[in-house]
């Protein structure tokens, strides 16, 4: 018996690729994260800021990110590119910069270090994550 249409092998397999795809970024990505915590100027960013830490954080900052949330988004598989994985990294640096400003000088330079590392792991598995992305894209 053919079942053909909607619910056929080719809807099948691509369901099954995508989400693929998925696990494959997601396990990437993962990777990306554990070497970023390993590397000593990810201390400050590593769980959120508490209130007791920075009373008025948020008041000043819209929207927190920090690695732990971002590891949560990983395993959750809601990064579909790379781009929304770095746009995160790139929330803590931004964030790292608003807050810190005038304040404590030390810790921007830290998140910019956090985010250069980050693009060059992100360079340094460009193919699989280009292979990746295409199956979630199919």
């Amino acid at each position: 018996m053919e079942l053909g249409g909607r619910f056929g092998a080719d809807y099948t397999s691509t369901v099954k690729r995508r989400r693929g795809g998925e696990v494959g970024l997601a396990n990437i990505l993962e990777k990306i994260i554990d070497t970023l915590k390993a590397h000593h100027v990810s201390f400050l960013f590593l769980k959120p800021v508490t209130r007791k830490e920075a009373p008025d954080y948020l008041k000043i900052i819209d929207r927190p990110m920090d690695l732990s949330t971002m590891r949560e988004k990983v395993r959750k598989l809601e990064y579909k590119s790379r781009d929304a994985f770095r746009h995160d990294m790139w929330q803590i640096t931004y964030n790292a910069h608003k807050y810190n400003n005038g304040r404590n000088p030390g810790i921007p330079p830290l998140a910019d270090q956090l985010l250069e590392i980050c693009d060059n792991l992100l360079d340094q598995y460009d193919e699989i994550l280009d292979e990746a992305e295409a199956d979630i894209e199919e």
